[in-house]
């Protein structure tokens, strides 16, 4: 099954009358979709009895739960101060997550600041195992750890790293963010939006079909400029946008299951519910 849904609630949410995330299942499944996004990327700022509240509306509605965590992660340092930072970030996150019902959390891993890239990459590697085997001790290794591709270039994270850092466990499966990777080529997807499935098709080889099958996606529009990611925009935004068909033939052909989230400016859910559309038609029209 192929799930869509938004990142946090958008703009449309709250002028319905949205007030509180522990309506947001509902109010997506309302728009025939069947996947929310908690973003914790500014702050965790959630109760335990609120994350139970929305698991229990998650449910009810059939929506899957997924978690953004804060976006000053950084496993790429050789600080052993913030590298245990970002560990206690990764566990609030997964202990929400747990009580929410929820299997994916989506980690922004790190940049290279002042340190070279490679140094850097293996910071991230020795840095994530060491996580990993802390999470494990405290019971928090019932998860899927979706290290997300990234729009800017001192951030790690091109489709290339990210399937190089998935390797070292099998809780970690890429989040393909496809604004991001476009952010990076400078407009490729834009260009030749058949560079999708080369990149999909890169990822199959890399880290093999179970994991891929699995994969996170974002998919959403993003402005940008010769330093890479600016902002998110909308997919009607034809200045920065590029289309869906491709990965969804792709998705459809290999017969993966995907969460796909969307994160438009503003209209995240409206957008969202513009990919299921694109997905349903190709369903119906190969």
């Amino acid at each position: 099954m192929v799930r869509f849904g938004p990142s946090g609630n958008d703009v449309l949410f709250y002028q319905q009358g949205g007030k509180s995330s522990v309506q947001s299942p509902a109010w997506v499944a309302g728009l025939g979709l069947s996947a929310f996004e908690v973003n914790f990327g500014r702050g965790i700022k959630m109760g335990e009895k609120m994350a139970a509240e929305i698991a229990a509306e998650a449910q009810k509605h059939n929506v899957e739960i997924s978690a953004h965590a804060p976006y000053y992660i950084n496993l790429g340092t050789n600080d052993p101060e913030g590298v245990k930072k970002s560990y206690g970030y990764i566990e609030k996150c997964l202990r929400l997550l747990k009580i929410m019902g929820g299997k994916r959390l989506v980690i922004h891993i790190g940049s290279q600041g002042d340190l070279n890239r490679e140094t850097a990459i293996e910071n991230v590697k020795k840095n994530l195992k060491w996580v990993l085997s802390e999470l494990s001790k405290h019971g928090l290794d019932d998860f899927l750890f979706c290290i997300e591709t990234m729009g800017r270039y001192k951030a790690i994270g091109t489709y290339q790293e990210i399937c190089d850092i998935c390797k070292i466990d099998s809780r970690l499966i890429p989040t393909l963010d496809f604004g991001h990777i476009n952010s990076i080529l400078q407009g490729e997807l834009q260009h030749n939006p058949e560079k999708i499935v080369e990149i999909m098709e890169y990822v199959e080889r890399e880290i093999g079909h179970e994991k891929i099958k699995k994969i996170h996606i974002h998919f959403s529009a993003v402005v940008f400029t010769e330093k890479g990611e600016h902002k998110h925009t909308t997919l009607d935004d034809e200045r920065w946008s590029f289309p869906f068909e491709p990965l969804a033939h792709f998705i459809k052909d290999k017969k993966l299951e995907p969460v796909i989230i969307c994160e438009s400016e503003d209209i995240m859910a409206q957008d969202a519910v513009v990919l299921k559309n694109v997905w349903h038609k190709i369903l119906k029209n190969p």
